[in-house]
């Protein structure tokens, strides 16, 4: 827990760091926090990857965290749990957030790809500041993306 939180406050330094003008111009933006939330992860596969490249594709975001919530190897990236903060979803019910995200997330035929998503957070910038909280992930009912043919 130390260890995660640590990682996290050193993140959102540098983020708020970089959105404030304060690193280097090649450090500052979306792509930056990105690039920079993946240098302060243990593990992070393709599939990881390829969420948080179409997370900041569609939405610009100030700011996404892509956790890999999978139980048991993390290599298996079967579970995610998203934030994502931007000006995308000003004037959006909650619903059409969801909606938006699942859709960047999606394969091109629709399917997802992996056995979970979660989204923690869909807020504009403005409900972001007023509450930064993001909810615990309720336990996995099992499976393991294959449905009920077992």
């Amino acid at each position: 827990f130390f260890f995660a939180c640590r990682l996290c406050c050193l993140h959102m330094l540098a983020c708020l760091g970089a959105s404030l003008g304060l690193a280097p111009a090649h450090l500052r933006g979306p792509a930056a926090r990105l690039a920079l939330g993946r240098a302060t992860r243990a593990f992070s596969g393709p599939r990881q990857a390829v969420i948080e490249e179409r997370l900041a594709s569609a939405f610009a975001p100030l700011h996404v965290v892509v956790e890999n919530t999978s139980h048991g190897r993390k290599e298996d990236e079967s579970h995610f749990k998203v934030v994502v903060v931007s000006e995308a979803f000003e004037g959006k019910r909650l619903v059409g957030r969801h909606r938006a995200v699942n859709a960047a997330v999606c394969e091109p035929d629709g399917s997802l790809g992996f056995h979970s998503l979660e989204i923690g957070a869909a807020k504009t910038p403005a409900e972001w500041e007023l509450d930064s909280a993001v909810p615990p992930s309720p336990k996995c009912a099992g499976g393991d993306g294959r449905g009920m043919s077992r």
